[in-house]
């Protein structure tokens, strides 16, 4: 397959790293794991402290610890990609519970917005959930329904399950055990901004819906406007499934 061409022979070259590097990240963590406390999900949160020796604040973080970590945790790798991949590349990752990362920092004065997302927002964002068993088998199920899904040619159901990426994975709320709203979504989790306006909006977060949230289109170049809030993760897995069953037996167009 040309993805494994493409990626083959990557690593993330830690020694390559300078200073600067190393004190962006840690400036970086510091502030968001401050601006996350009483925020977020404790899922999140837990797996981020318990990571701390791998995805450590005090330097950038070498990928082969985290995933060290991962493998006896829950059974996931992770794999180095220069960038955004193609989709069904992305599913086919997730299939085999691997998540992709890239390994470049950000400059020193792009601590508020960068365009393409770097290390930090995909290792800080998104592997610690991968920490906890049913977000991960989520993450799995996810990576095997997309990966039919793009195999059959179902185009439309595609752009529907990369909506719910978006609206789930990157930018959703989990309902708390109180049934308060705690951020969870990867995008938020990296930035300190999308961090504080989410949480400005908790008031007004819509009730997660898979088909709702599959026809609701988003934008990647503003900042969100509409958020959405899943009960429980497991739930979520289920509905997924539920979903799928239906192009299983024809239920869907």
């Amino acid at each position: 397959m040309y993805f494994h061409h493409m990626v083959q022979g990557l690593s993330q070259q830690w020694e390559a790293y300078v200073p600067d590097h190393h004190d962006t990240w840690r400036r970086l963590y510091e502030r968001q794991r401050a601006n996350l406390e009483g925020k977020a999900s404790p899922l999140y949160l837990a797996s981020l402290d318990r990571m701390s020796e791998t995805l450590t604040c005090k330097f950038v973080p070498r990928i082969p610890a985290m995933e060290a970590q991962l493998l006896e945790t829950t059974g996931w790798s992770l794999t180095v990609v220069p960038g955004l991949i193609p989709v069904d590349d992305f599913f086919q990752l997730l299939a085999s519970k691997r998540f992709c990362t890239s390994t470049w920092v950000r400059r020193p004065d792009q601590l508020d917005y960068i365009e393409e997302p770097d290390m930090f927002h995909d290792t800080f964002g998104h592997i610690p959930p991968l920490m906890d068993p049913d977000f991960a088998a989520f993450m799995h199920r996810f990576g095997e329904v997309g990966a039919a899904l793009v195999a059959a040619g179902e185009d439309e159901a595609v752009l529907g399950l990369q909506r719910l990426y978006w609206y789930f994975v990157e930018f959703g709320f989990v309902r708390g055990e109180e049934g308060t709203p705690q951020l969870m979504g990867a995008g938020i989790m990296s930035s300190f901004g999308e961090t504080n306006h989410a949480w400005g909006l908790r008031d007004t977060l819509i009730p997660f819906s898979i088909e709702e949230v599959m026809n609701t289109p988003f934008r990647t170049d503003v900042i969100q406007t509409k958020y959405f809030i899943v009960e429980d993760v497991v739930q979520l897995r289920h509905d997924l499934d539920r979903w799928f069953a239906g192009f299983e037996l024809g239920g869907h167009a």
